[in-house]
């Protein structure tokens, strides 16, 4: 039953999934290089908290 289950959810998960990646906005390499910095610069900070407290 549970291997039925599985079989019948997949094909519903692989569209959700094929949906998401073709409606969600793409962003540029510099984009991502940007926002990764932004966390690692947030991460630093809230770290930086810690220790203050």
């Amino acid at each position: 039953m549970l291997l039925i289950a599985c079989l019948g959810i997949l094909p519903v998960m692989l569209i959700a999934y094929y949906t998401i990646q073709r409606t969600a906005g793409h962003h540029s390499r510099q984009e991502t290089r940007h926002m990764i910095e932004d966390m690692v610069v947030e991460a630093m900070n809230k770290h930086d908290k810690d220790f203050d407290d």
